[in-house]
């Protein structure tokens, strides 16, 4: 029954799934099996950070979920972004904290054709705007002051499956004239901490990330090159047959939610709140996502 897998406590096995290991169990927080709650809500994030780091970070939103609807909520650290894309589609989670690229796969791939598709519930906007920013790094003492100064030098990247720690740093790098075989080396390391942390131990010349994790690690010596637009905001989406009435009533609860909650609710570090979201909201990546897997030709870079 799938509420059994909504059980859990962390264990050594689930630490694992920082490491990349998709054979461990994904990350639960929820009752013991004695106390589980069979209605309970599953919401699942993608493994951008480390597992202790997401649960406490989404623990108010998913206390102030249950407290307004009644039903628990469970959050799950997906063993990486793939599973978090193929669970939702396949209705193995309710709910899902989802970024631009996981979105179009799971929307535009998985579920292409499909009677139902997944059902948006609210976008993340910051305190003063919506959307956030993707950022090209270095080390605050490298002789690289612009991005086409990395050629022939190395880069790390994300999961391949991120937009801000991927596809979006693909495309500042194009801009610039750079492609990844004008590189010296260049690799995923899954996480945009491990990108920070790789860059300021010398292990790659650069890195692309987020920019509100980029900037905790200013002071230890990282240094901005690039900055990329706005870009399209995460979201929370619901699985394809999860209750219609339900998730109107979730996108209800999010949009009104008040000043405090958005406060105490801080994914990436900075507080949130939500805003109505449609699919057409995704324009830019669909061309940021097509324009990379298509080689980065000048000629169609987004921006």
């Amino acid at each position: 029954m799938r509420w059994i897998k909504r059980l859990t406590v962390i264990s050594l096995a689930t630490v694992l799934i920082g490491c990349g290991d998709e054979t461990a169990p994904p990350v639960n927080v929820g009752e013991v099996s004695s106390q589980a709650d069979p209605s309970a809500l599953v919401l699942i994030v993608h493994p951008y950070d480390t597992p202790s780091r997401i649960i406490s970070r989404f623990q108010p939103l998913a206390d102030y979920l249950q407290q307004q609807t009644g039903r628990q909520v469970i959050i799950e650290v997906a063993l990486s972004y793939r599973d978090q894309i193929r669970r939702l589609a396949r209705n193995e989670a309710d709910l899902a904290y989802i970024g631009p690229t996981p979105y179009l796969r799971a929307h535009d791939h998985y579920l292409k054709g499909a009677e139902r598709n997944l059902q948006l519930i609210a976008a993340e906007a910051g305190e003063d705007k919506t959307g956030y920013h993707s950022v090209l790094v270095v080390r605050s003492g490298s002789e690289i002051r612009a991005v086409d100064d990395v050629r022939h030098h190395t880069v790390a990247f994300g999961s391949p499956h991120s937009f801000s720690s991927h596809y979006v740093p693909r495309v500042m790098l194009a801009r610039a004239g750079i492609q990844l075989s004008d590189l010296k080396d260049y690799a995923f390391l899954r996480r945009h901490e491990r990108v920070a942390l790789a860059v300021l131990h010398g292990d790659f010349d650069m890195g692309g990330l987020r920019k509100a994790i980029a900037e905790r690690y200013l002071d230890r010596g990282l240094r901005i090159v690039e900055e990329s637009p706005s870009l399209p905001a995460h979201v929370i989406a619901a699985a394809p047959d999860f209750d219609t009435e339900l998730a109107k009533r979730l996108r209800e609860i999010l949009i009104s939610a008040s000043e405090d909650i958005a406060k105490d609710f801080q994914p990436f570090g900075q507080p949130v709140r939500f805003i109505p979201v449609e699919d057409s909201d995704f324009s830019l990546a669909r061309a940021v996502v097509r324009t990379v897997e298509d080689g980065c030709p000048q000629e169609a870079l987004p921006w």
